[in-house]
């Protein structure tokens, strides 16, 4: 995305304030396509989405332009415009939903030790002695670091899709804090897999119930 010309900016700051299954397919033609809004236009569409996302789930809100320089900001970074993030943008938004960066702030986000929805993008992966994968993924607000269990990685589907660049969907994650470090890290078993979004393929993962 290129960052708008003054002009561009005057325009876009005078607004108002007023176990398991596994299929691998194409982009889900079940989830309906957002439809994007070229050039500054469309930064305010984006804007106004985060921003009514957050209304309806009761989070802190700021003015629009605040929304509106987070967007831009994030169109500085190429890993957000990549196939997987923005197929996994579409499926986030066209189930009610937004792309909410938790990891910068994930305190705010932890419920009985677990983290309710995580998109992230993996910037590396690296197996262990475990036989576990050691990853780092990073979501709008910033990177965490985590530990994808070996029984993920032991199907042969999951473990061709975790790759750098591939966008995790995860639900009701645990995440490890140790006092001593004052970090955390996401513990990611399969039952925490929604969907891996990779390449132009999205991989569906359903529970059996």
């Amino acid at each position: 995305m290129n960052s708008p010309s003054q002009d561009e900016w005057e325009q876009l700051l005078d607004i108002d304030d007023s176990d398991l299954r596994l299929s691998a397919t194409s982009q889900n033609p079940n989830v309906p396509n957002v439809t994007k809004i070229p050039g500054p236009a469309g930064i305010v569409q984006t804007a106004m989405i985060h921003k009514d996302s957050d209304v309806l789930e009761g989070s802190d809100v700021a003015m629009t332009q605040e929304y509106i320089r987070k967007v831009v900001d994030e169109g500085d970074d190429s890993d957000f415009k990549s196939v997987p993030w923005v197929n996994a943008t579409e499926f986030i938004n066209g189930n009610g939903c937004m792309m909410v960066g938790v990891f910068a702030d994930i305190e705010k986000f932890l419920n009985k030790g677990k983290v309710e929805k995580v998109v992230g993008l993996i910037t590396s992966c690296t197996p262990n002695v475990l036989g576990d994968l050691t990853v780092t993924l990073k979501d709008v607000s910033g990177l965490i670091s985590g530990t994808i269990h070996h029984k993920v990685v032991a199907d042969e589907i999951l473990k061709m899709a975790l790759t750098v660049g591939s966008v995790l969907v995860l639900k009701n994650t645990s995440v490890f804090s140790p006092k001593q470090s004052g970090r955390h890290y996401l513990n990611i078993t399969i039952r925490n897999v929604v969907k891996v979004f990779y390449k132009d393929q999205v991989l569906s993962v359903t529970e059996i119930v």
